[in-house]
């Protein structure tokens, strides 16, 4: 069969002619990134990249860039599902560059804490929001030939023990239906995406990958979902079990299948006719994606398109919180002085951490594009502030010099029976990154590698020297020793995501311009079971400096200013797969300095890098606004700065509830997962169904609620009303409220319908839950009439834990749009 005409190849025509050999082979990956094809009858093999905020490449840590897209949660705070539909087809492109037929994406789990390490790459705490826009960019990903693959089907909600913690307690029969399970449903409503991502974790004492009754019952049958099912990476938990259960695929490699599969079916625990079911699901995922997209060399190509609509989706995606006196817009056309404060002022945090995280094309500096919009260049300056660091940062290169007078170090590899390297190279970066990809003929273990540049340090002072190395190491400095460990305690996923664990450090005195010769030596370690063995060694470097003296440098270029800008917040370093956060207060005493200019400033605006909120509670009062800026991406600086600048009137609104501290939110006590007596691992939803803004109690600790944001014009709403159609199948709910632009400037508003229950409803409800919802835009002074309609059944039904069905109570039901209800009956 010729390979140019796969566009038209039914590929699950093809599953009578493979054998049972090349059947298994199928169904798991054969790298971190593809799965592998059979020649013989030309089935190509398919490629699968993380994600929807930026297409990674199979090096992920090296120089290749990409298109890089606001996180998750400051797409859903746009609440634009035509927007995020346009920005799915940038992500599909992009993907194309990479020669991938399916994007591992988008993150459809619950912002249920604001501790979890992932929030930042979920929509929100609401299903319906997360579900809707969820399936705008699946569907925008997809028009253009590219597979989508929605995950972590479910309950995937903190990143501790995420491996094997257990989701009990609750939520099972409402809270499991109602909120988890339904922003899956919501999606599945609006979207058909080719594949879905089991998650790592149990529900109700099974894992996710080998749950029949979430992927079978549910997912296929209850749903009719009938695209494959795939592990996470290494996340498939048994041979048997999980391929009953309805998971096609395994990822990445055959860990519980392959031989391990054959045999099963030998023994007659597994059936050809099961077998046979998976692949044709792996083989459909051929017909619904494009082949021809093929093999090739990995590109990043930069296009107006996509930097447009990446822009466009970051202004629409920053929430203003606090806008005190009108302090914002600025207005740049005069003298106005401005101070911008914060090392995120020069080095804007674009992605969190882990595999949603991607280099960018390029990297926008806010201050810089301040002074582009200010009449006056000189009256815009700038001072770094505090330093944000969970680890000591990779030494730069341009301190580095190797022994050819390259900037960067030299290394060797030897294998430990050798006195001769079977390798040696310069590298322009000090770090050496091998994650089962070895050089050919290094011994795994029984190999060493040795680094060695000459440093000059900037400034004199006592520095931070570390190692970051998956096995045991020597550093010299001059000759001496100066630094040792041993090899580090790691899974693969912790040296992929936390680096600090396998960090050694060490204070060292250093001169301004001295040469010190660096050398290290790193030893190989013995190979992991059942994943692959890191090789890595990373040089970091950290010169000294006065966190008195730097602060104190802010606050006097703040008393010489009309207005500072404070970039403060988290970085990848803080918010990241992996692991979760311990509090939720603004990082490495950041809040030391926004107090101090706040006391010697005119005015003060703080702009928060996060994608998961923060505890403002500290310096709120003190400061005159607060912008919720998100990681916003390669265009998001300049989308930033359009609206400090009032080029863009702000239209966000929070996706997520702001409570005052971490003590309010309702799962405080039950977040992260603990360990019992026994060594079982579980996490208690205690919550129930009062996750977020749906808590009954919480009203008076809520400094922003769900659906807040601040707007530099004003909007009125009036002529509400409701009609519940029984013509239409499914029945539908309709709201009509008429909306108008009362202030001075366009702008566009985000018109929310919630409904709630009867006051007699039969048992307990959330006050109110988001149905329905639009973005429009109006001039000053124009009214538009704008209908919302819903799934009448989506809208009203509670899960009925006796009779496991949706049910609705009959009774009166209140529609509440901005603060005005419409009563209609059941």
């Amino acid at each position: 069969m010729q390979t140019k005409n796969m566009e038209e190849v039914d590929f699950q025509s093809l599953l009578g002619d493979l054998s049972l050999e090349e059947k298994i082979s199928l169904l798991s990956g054969r790298n971190f990134v593809s799965t592998p094809g059979v020649p013989r009858v030309g089935i190509p093999p398919l490629k699968t990249v993380d994600s929807v905020n930026g297409i990674r490449p199979i090096d992920f840590h090296g120089e290749l860039t990409t298109a890089c897209f606001p996180n998750t949660a400051c797409l859903a705070s746009t609440w634009n599902a035509d927007l995020l539909e346009r920005l799915g087809q940038q992500i599909a492109q992009q993907a194309s560059y990479k020669h991938a037929q399916i994007v591992l994406g988008p993150t459809i789990n619950i912002h249920r804490d604001p501790r979890a390490g992932r929030n930042f790459e979920c929509f929100s705490e609401d299903p319906l929001l997360s579900g809707h826009l969820g399936a705008a960019v699946v569907n925008g990903i997809q028009s253009k030939g590219v597979g989508a693959c929605p995950k972590h089907f479910v309950c995937n909600d903190s990143e501790t023990f995420r491996h094997y913690y257990n989701v009990n307690e609750s939520p099972d029969g409402r809270p499991l239906r109602e909120i988890y399970l339904a922003a899956w449903q919501q999606l599945l409503q609006k979207a058909k995406p080719v594949a879905v991502m089991t998650a790592y974790n149990k529900v109700n004492g099974t894992y996710c990958c080998e749950n029949e009754d979430l992927i079978e019952k549910i997912l296929r049958k209850e749903w009719g979902f009938d695209g494959a099912v795939m592990s996470d990476w290494f996340g498939t938990r048994s041979t048997v079990q999980a391929i009953k259960a309805g998971l096609d695929l395994e990822m990445p490699f055959p860990i519980f299948r392959g031989k391990k599969l054959l045999k099963a079916i030998e023994s007659g625990e597994v059936s050809e006719q099961t077998i046979d079911a998976r692949v044709a699901k792996v083989l459909q995922l051929r017909n619904k994606t494009r082949p021809s997209h093929g093999e090739g060399p990995e590109t990043s190509k930069i296009t107006e398109e996509s930097n447009a609509i990446a822009r466009e989706a970051a202004s629409e995606g920053v929430v203003l919180l606090k806008n005190s006196n009108n302090t914002l817009p600025l207005d740049v056309s005069g003298a106005l002085k401005i101070a911008v404060i914060g090392e995120y002022g020069q080095r804007p945090i674009l992605t969190g951490g882990g595999s949603a995280s991607c280099k960018p094309q390029y990297r926008q500096i806010p201050h810089e594009l301040l002074r582009e919009a200010h009449k006056s260049l000189e009256n815009v300056q700038y001072s770094a502030g505090v330093r944000t660091r969970v680890f000591v940062p990779m030494a730069e290169s341009d301190i580095l010099t190797a022994q050819s007078g390259q900037k960067g170090v030299d290394v060797s590899y030897f294998n430990d029976d050798s006195t001769e390297p079977l390798l040696t190279e310069t590298l322009d970066i000090a770090r050496v990154f091998m994650l089962g990809d070895y050089e050919k003929g290094l011994k795994m273990p029984g190999s060493r590698l040795e680094m060695s540049t000459s440093l000059v340090p900037k400034s004199t002072g006592t520095h931070l020297l570390a190692v970051r190395h998956s096995g045991a190491f020597s550093l010299k400095i001059d000759g001496a020793e100066v630094l040792s460990g041993s090899t580090p305690d790691i899974t693969t996923e912790e040296f992929l995501f936390r680096l600090l664990k396998y960090e050694t450090r060490i204070e060292f005195p250093m001169k301004a311009g001295q040469a010190y010769q660096v050398h290290l030596t790193m030893q190989s370690r013995e190979p992991m079971v059942g994943e692959p063995t890191p090789y890595s060694a990373t040089l970091c470097f950290e010169e000294e400096y006065s966190e008195k003296d730097v602060i104190a440098e802010a606050v006097d270029l703040a008393s010489k200013s009309d207005v500072s800008l404070v970039y403060a917040g988290r970085n990848e370093q803080h918010e990241s797969e992996g692991f979760d956060m311990d509090h939720i207060t603004l990082p490495d005493n950041q809040t030391a300095l926004v107090k101090a200019v706040a006391a010697a400033s005119k005015k003060t605006v703080v702009l928060l890098h996060c994608g998961s909120p923060i505890d403002v509670s500290s310096f709120e009062a003190d400061v005159d606004a607060i912008i919720n800026m998100h990681f916003p991406g390669q265009e998001g600086p300049r989308a930033v700065v359009d609206v400090l600048t009032g080029r863009v009137n702000p239209s966000g609104r929070l996706a997520t509830t702001w409570f005052k501290t971490l003590e309010d939110w309702p799962s405080f006590g039950h977040f992260p997962c603990k360990k019992t007596e026994k060594g079982e691992v579980g996490i208690c939803y205690k919550e129930g169904l009062e996750v977020g803004y749906r808590a009954s109690d919480r009203n008076n600790r809520i400094r922003w609620p769900f659906g807040y944001g601040l707007s530099y014009t004003s909007f009125a709403y009036d002529d509400l009303s409701t009609k519940v159609n029984r013509s239409s199948s499914p029945w539908t709910l309709n709201a009509s409220v008429r909306v108008t632009n009362t202030g001075s400037r366009p702008g566009k508003e985000v018109v929310q319908v919630h409904v709630l229950p009867p006051r007699d409803a039969s048992v307990w409800r959330p006050q109110r839950e988001l149905k329905g919802f639009t973005k429009i835009s109006l001039e000053p002074e124009e009214s538009k009439v704008v209908e919302v309609e819903m799934d009448l059944v989506s809208a009203c039904s509670y899960w009925d834990e006796v009779k496991n069905e949706w049910k609705m109570d009959q009774g009166e039901y209140r529609a509440e749009v901005a603060g005005h209800n419409a009563s209609f009956t059941l």
